[in-house]
Order: C-alpha cells, then structure tokens, then sequence
C-alpha cells in the first residue's frame, strides 16, 4: 500500500518514542488528513488522549497505526511540525517506513455507557432455530478490539457472548469473555465482563473508532474530560 492510499479522514493511533526507542505513550487518536508525496509529507491532527490534546515535540518518532479493508498497518513516522489551526492543530510528519500489514493487539480503550443487548452463545444454537431472548446491559468502556460490559451475572472466561451496541445505528459482534470483576454500582452489584471481538464487520469495528474519535474531539470542543 501507498501513503496516498490511506484516504482522507481515516482514523489513526499514534504510539510515541523517544530518539533512544522508548515507549513514550501509546493508543493516541489522530486522523489523516492529507500526503505530499514530493516531499513525502503527512498532515495529520494532533492527538488527544482522554479527551484532551496530547502535546507533541517535534524529533519524536511514532508507529501510526490504521485500518484499511479488513486489515490493520502500520509504518513509522518522525514528527517534524505542528500547524495551530482552529479547532484542532495539525502535525507534520514524516513517514520513514513503508506501510506493512500487522496482527493488532490493542486498541485505544475509552469510557464511554452505551446500551447493549446480549445473550450467551450456547453449543447448540447453531442448530436451533427458535429465537434466543436478549438480555440488557451497558458498556464501561469500548475500543476498536473489544468492550467491557456492566452486567447482572458473571460469566467465566472463555464463555462466547452475542452483542447488539447500540451507537446511531445498530452494531453486531460476537466475542469472548476475557475477564470478569464484581464491583458495585449505585449500591447494587454488578460484573464487569471484558470482552474481545472475534467476529464483527470490518464498517461495523471501523465505525466504533470514528465513534471514538468524534467523542474524544467533541469532549475536547467542550473542555470537558472523559
């Protein structure tokens, strides 16, 4: 793939590094705005983190992670400017790596109470064709690679569990539990159960992180932290 090919408006996440190759920061969202290819020059937003901007020095390197047809990629970049431009700043940077196609372990992970229904995924609903009633919960927090839902029962890890999330339209997904935690909420308890997408479309995991990202922005529009 070509760096013209990402396609303008295509979210990103940033992870930093200092000159000597340490891990500064990781999961910083950023969008793609534009490719010089003559001085091989990308114009991309600052990243914020937590809903607010992420100061970014120039010198600093950065893996810039996206998703393209059912695919995740990367290349490395060096950050070389920073544009103020209403009503978020613009980066310079410089890519120094051809885009390769990765295994994605991680997504940037924000709070955010979303309504779900779900049901647990029994050995036998492939062959049974009556309808499996849906249970009701909410989501903790959501990322690109999964989601921890607020439910009434605790389930073991490993247990497969069918979701609908609502956002302004319905998303469907099918994941694994892979953890689970008592804890309380408004004196009662509940469970929080991490879960990690197994199957969901690739418009439906590409719409969660657009989702993301507008809430990030909108929050940061506002003054307002997560």
């Amino acid at each position: 793939m070509k760096y013209r090919q990402i396609g303008v408006g295509t979210k990103i996440e940033l992870d930093l590094f200092d000159k000597g190759g340490e891990k500064i920061c990781a999961g910083l969202v950023s969008q793609f705005e534009s490719y010089d290819e003559i001085n091989n020059m990308m114009e991309i937003h600052v990243p914020f983190s937590k809903g607010m901007i992420y100061t970014v020095q120039p010198g600093i390197l950065a893996n810039v992670i996206f998703l393209k047809d059912n695919d995740t990629y990367m290349f490395k970049a060096e950050i070389i400017d920073r544009k103020k431009t209403e009503p978020i700043p613009m980066l310079y940077v410089k890519p120094v790596s051809p885009i390769e196609k990765i295994e994605r372990r991680s997504f940037f992970r924000m709070e955010s109470k979303l309504p779900v229904l779900y049901h647990v995924v029994e050995p036998a609903e492939a062959n049974n064709d009556e309808e499996v009633p849906l249970k009701k919960c909410h989501t903790r927090d959501i990322s690109g690679g999964g989601v921890c839902l607020v439910t009434d029962e605790a389930y073991a890890a490993g247990t497969k569990i069918h979701a609908y999330l609502k956002l302004d339209r319905e998303i469907g997904f099918v994941g694994t539990v892979v953890r689970a935690t008592q804890t309380r909420e408004r004196g009662k308890i509940v469970y929080e159960i991490g879960i990690e997408f197994k199957q969901i479309e690739n418009r439906d995991r590409e719409k969660i992180i657009s989702y993301i990202f507008e809430k990030q922005r909108e929050r940061i529009r506002k003054g307002m932290k997560p």
